[in-house]
């Protein structure tokens, strides 16, 4: 009887061991998680005729899940000379563009 205690015992220990190897915590101080940086980038465009926030947004997309009001809010805050105007044809405006390490891509 005390051998099979025993060796449930073991068996028991090597599989804690096992699962603390491969999912638990020792993989973690031989290799850290990678910190996930999402950054908001700009790029120029010139306004066509026809051309609304709508369509330049989804030609622009974005890589990340983001509202389109908090991307209006990013829109603004690059152009503030924009808050209570339209934009006129052929003006240069700045589109904020989101970009995330490949760490975060690997999450999703």
């Amino acid at each position: 009887m005390k051998i099979f205690v025993a060796t449930i015992t073991i068996l028991i220990t090597l599989y804690i061991i096992k699962v603390d190897m491969f999912e638990g915590t020792i993989p973690l101080a031989f290799y850290p998680p990678e910190e996930c940086v999402e950054t908001m980038d700009y790029v120029a465009v010139k306004k066509h005729p026809g051309d609304t926030l709508y369509t330049l947004f989804s030609m622009y997309p974005a890589e990340k899940d983001i509202t389109f009001s908090e991307r209006e809010m990013d829109f603004y805050a690059l152009n503030p000379h924009l808050i209570n105007q339209t934009i006129i044809d052929g003006e240069l405006i700045f589109l904020p563009i989101y970009t995330s390490s490949e760490s975060c891509k690997n999450e999703r």
